[in-house]
């Protein structure tokens, strides 16, 4: 069975990491907030990469003992 806690623990580490960026080197590239606006790559972007964050924590809740480290990415990225 699959340890809960450490998939836990590992998703708290990467959204450390992740949150460290976002307050440090990205800070100043996301005042411009070029997500928000339709019809650029930013935007595309920033939703592809959240449709996708959503799919990976339905299929864990749909199958929270399935080892899904060595699958690939179903989903094309966006660009």
């Amino acid at each position: 069975m699959k340890d809960v806690g450490a998939d836990l623990g590992a998703l708290q580490a990467r959204m450390t990491g992740i949150g460290s960026r976002l307050g440090g080197d990205w800070a100043e590239k996301l005042q411009h907030q070029l997500h928000l606006d339709l019809g650029t790559a930013e935007c595309a972007y920033w939703h592809s990469g959240y449709y996708q964050a959503l799919s990976d924590v339905l299929d864990l809740i749909a199958k929270p003992n399935a080892d899904t480290s060595d699958m690939t990415n179903r989903y094309r990225a966006a660009g």
